[in-house]
């Protein structure tokens, strides 16, 4: 925990209203990017300090972070990062499979020739990443790709809902490090739904994306199940 949050500033990660609402977001960044890994006892003195703060604002914070299902906070042992059983995260694809095919196919009659470039860059991106076997990158590039189509969408409860099942199982190790031969079918799979979109077919990209999730799904349950380890990252 030393040294987490050194170096963030006031402003570094938004303008915050309070500082429960700072203390909130760079713990919640901090787990979400992995800094803070399953089962990581969280210091609020620690953080406190560092974040030049009383503790108050970072209890309020915690509370706050295990309502969203990402902390834990038990009675006389304290707070830890949360960790993410195996049927979770099965749960967590089968209920992504379902909003992002809606929002794909809303995408698909939405999206821009700027929306679209960008997205050829991404999957260039990923391309050299599978090449190259930066697994970890692939990873994050892959959620901005999905993050584009879904940004296009503008139904701003349905962006919300997929959002937050995705930060849900953020921050484990990559599925890639495990199956990288899953980096390669899924950018194939990344462009037939990106060639869908492109020629506008709602129907084609909601289902393509559907398949997408749900082999995603069945990859992340055989690692997982012969690792024998409770949580990987749902990066698909």
């Amino acid at each position: 925990m030393s040294g987490l949050f050194s170096g963030i500033g006031p402003g570094a990660l938004g303008n915050w209203v309070t500082k429960a609402d700072r203390a909130h977001g760079v713990i919640r960044q901090a787990i979400l990017s992995g800094q803070l890994a399953p089962d990581d006892p969280i210091n609020p003195k620690r953080i406190a300090e560092e974040l030049g703060m009383s503790i108050i604002p970072i209890r309020e914070a915690l509370r706050r972070l295990e309502q969203e299902d990402l902390v834990v906070i038990r009675p006389h042992v304290g707070a830890s990062v949360r960790a993410i059983p195996v049927t979770e995260v099965s749960e967590n694809f089968l209920i992504r499979s379902a909003l992002e095919a809606l929002a794909a196919e809303l995408a698909a009659e939405r999206l821009t020739h700027a929306d679209l470039e960008k997205l050829e860059e991404l999957m260039a991106r990923m391309d050299r990443c599978v090449a190259t076997r930066r697994y970890s990158d692939f990873a994050k590039t892959n959620r901005r790709f999905h993050q584009t189509i879904y940004d296009a969408v503008g139904e701003q409860s349905l962006v919300r809902l997929i959002k937050t099942q995705w930060d849900r199982t953020s921050g484990r190790t990559s599925v890639y490090s495990v199956v990288p031969e899953r980096a390669i079918s899924a950018q194939e799979e990344h462009r037939q739904i990106f060639d869908a979109l492109k020629r506008g077919d709602a129907a084609a990209a909601g289902r393509l994306m559907r398949e997408h999730m749900l082999k995603a799904r069945s990859v992340h349950a055989a690692a997982m199940a012969g690792r024998g380890e409770r949580s990987l990252e749902t990066a698909n």
